[in-house]
């Protein structure tokens, strides 16, 4: 059964902060939002991405992931 749990999305408009993957500050370009994996409904929790980890978190979950891009939704399989 597929899954949607995750969602990663393109911000508008990117923010400076720490990236809460490589704790470095940086222009943050994309947010992975994670969900309840029973209902993918609840938001379980958030992290704001930096480019270069947007997009590794991406090749990782072969999701193709561009800044600007508004929504970009993958199946989450465990």
């Amino acid at each position: 059964m597929k899954k949607n749990a995750m969602k990663i999305e393109s911000l508008a408009q990117s923010v400076y902060k720490k990236c809460d993957i490589c704790n470095k500050v940086k222009d943050n370009f994309f947010k992975l939002s994670v969900y309840d994996a029973k209902t993918q409904e609840l938001l379980v929790g958030s992290l704001d991405l930096c480019k270069f980890c947007g997009e590794n978190i991406g090749d990782i979950l072969n999701v193709t992931t561009e800044p600007g891009v508004t929504v970009t939704e993958f199946d989450f399989q465990p």
